[in-house]
């Protein structure tokens, strides 16, 4: 059986610092993991005591949701490579995530499978909504105010961790509470019932995050420093009132609820500059020290490996896959989206992320190597402190991971109002995400064929176009092998064999049988 605590420590963090915080040895190597000190991660050895326990059991639980997304590259894994455009270099076991073959053997796949992740993550911010409440009778500096927006962040984070669990699995057991020990034996309850929980979570917590951390001028929360510190320190760090409502505007899509989508969607858009989130210009997207470097407030939901923190690492980054020479010491990279694939891809003149001159010549934000075999996706490379052309023999990564933008947002709205039937106001935010990247309004056709057709331009590389792909197909059913995955759950992962033998109310999902 696997215990809950003893594993919550070994998933602490891949590769980086648990957010700066905790105490933490190297070891040799860059693939290795941190050894991080157990006190920083909730657990029944926690005391409850002081401000430092509830500031070290929050990031703990940060921490932990970063692991279980960089863990295997698992947040692109899910969402990038499964019927997606990169293909494998001689890479079995990442061309079987690719084609779908997930019930294959592979350690990697197998990982991949396996939820408890997750559950360390949900179980860690059950313990600390249930304890850190008494610290408000220990400690004077610890207010039942800052506890309130502390704990409203851990049914934040539980709520987006259920809407992970049923993007990915489907039907998956709710714990409503901590558990000590061994994972408990709890049977799965519906997709519909695990998303509809997922939101009232997020709901319930919604209102009462503030939009910036340690910012006097929040309307919620005016304070010049939270735990000791200033906004600096906090901006795109913790989930604030726009990441709520970006993560309820996409369960409510989820859910098939698009009236509910495009308010929540609104909702971020409209308040945008009260969270001090911006939509990002071209140069900025593609920079090595732009915007995948650090963290910002226009990172809407988002993981960062901030390397002045020492949090750079080898693993949990889109650049161990996708980098090679000359950016790093690789001579080729595992996966690469092939050249005609690009060319079919962005198709239209002006494109900054990619376009085919006048003349013939290629030019890109997105790709290097446009001439050799593989063309290399350098989108995102922040490789160690951001340093453009920063020498890549070792190769430590500190991008951030990055769930939702500014510009995600919006073509997710268009997506909603295109299912309402609001074509006008639709495809006017389709083209101010087209404008931005250089191309003109978009041309009589079909809208929603459009929007998506964006989203695979926007934010490839950034895990979403299985999941798109996912929503696109259940709007227009229209692909019969789609509609055969769909129908038969053959969309989620199986269940690992390990969850199975540990949990016998488990069932396996019925296209994996």
């Amino acid at each position: 059986m696997i215990k809950i605590n003893r594993y919550m420590r070994r998933i602490a963090a891949p590769g980086a610092l648990l957010f700066g915080l905790g105490t933490l040895t190297l070891l040799g190597g860059c693939n290795k993991m941190m050894d991080v000190d157990s006190r920083h991660i909730v657990n029944e050895e926690n005391k409850w005591k002081d401000i430092n326990d509830a500031r070290g059991s929050l990031m703990g639980v940060y921490g932990l949701l970063r692991s279980a997304l960089a863990q295997d590259n698992a947040h692109w894994m899910y969402g990038e490579l499964r019927g997606g455009d990169f293909t494998a270099v001689n890479k079995r076991d990442l061309e079987v995530i690719i084609s779908g073959d997930l019930n294959s053997s592979y350690a990697l796949v197998q990982n991949l499978s396996n939820w408890r992740k997750f559950y360390a993550v949900i179980n860690a911010a059950n313990l600390f909504i249930e304890k850190s409440g008494q610290i408000v009778t220990l400690d004077a500096q610890y207010t039942s105010l800052n506890n309130k927006i502390d704990v409203a962040q851990m049914r934040v984070i539980k709520g987006f961790c259920y809407y992970l669990l049923a993007r990915t699995w489907g039907d998956v057991p709710i714990w409503d509470k901590a558990y000590e020990g061994n994972f408990p034996s709890i049977k799965q309850s519906s997709e519909k019932e695990v998303l509809a929980y997922a939101e009232q979570e997020v709901k319930a917590a919604k209102d009462i995050l503030p939009f910036v951390y340690a910012d006097l001028t929040d309307p919620i929360y005016p304070a010049q420093y939270y735990f000791g510190q200033d906004r600096a320190a906090w901006n795109g760090v913790l989930f604030n009132r726009l990441s709520a409502n970006a993560i309820l505007a996409h369960i409510a899509a989820s859910s098939n609820n698009y009236l509910g989508a495009s308010i929540y969607a609104d909702y971020v858009l409209t308040n945008a500059g009260k969270g001090g989130a911006a939509f990002i210009e071209s140069s900025n997207l593609t920079n090595a020290n732009g915007f995948f470097f650090n963290s910002s407030n226009s990172q809407l939901v988002a993981f960062p490996f901030k390397w002045s923190a020492n949090e750079a690492s080898y693993q949990g980054h889109l650049e161990q896959l996708t980098l090679a020479s000359p950016l790093v010491s690789k001579a080729i990279p595992d996966i690469y989206i092939p050249t005609d694939r690009i060319v079919q891809i962005f198709d239209e003149p002006s494109d900054v992320r990619f376009q085919i001159t006048s003349t013939g010549e290629p030019q890109s934000t997105y790709f290097s190597n446009l001439g050799g075999l593989y063309p290399i996706f350098s989108k995102i490379k922040v490789i160690r402190e951001g340093v453009s052309g920063a020498d890549g023999s070792l190769p430590l990564f500190s991008s951030a991971i990055v769930f939702s933008r500014l510009e995600e947002i919006a073509l997710l709205k268009a997506e909603s109002l295109v299912v309402l039937g609001q074509n006008d106001e639709a495809k006017g935010l389709l083209d101010q995400v087209r404008k931005s990247r250089g191309l003109a309004e978009a041309p009589a056709g079909n809208l929603l064929d459009q929007i998506f057709s964006e989203r695979r331009r926007e934010l490839m590389g950034e895990g979403w176009r299985w999941y798109d792909l996912v929503r696109y197909n259940k709007i227009k059913r229209d692909n019969a092998a789609f509609n055969t995955l769909i129908d038969q759950k053959g969309i989620f992962w199986p269940v690992a064999k390990e969850a199975l033998n540990n949990n016998k109310a488990l069932k396996q999902n019925p296209y994996w049988l």
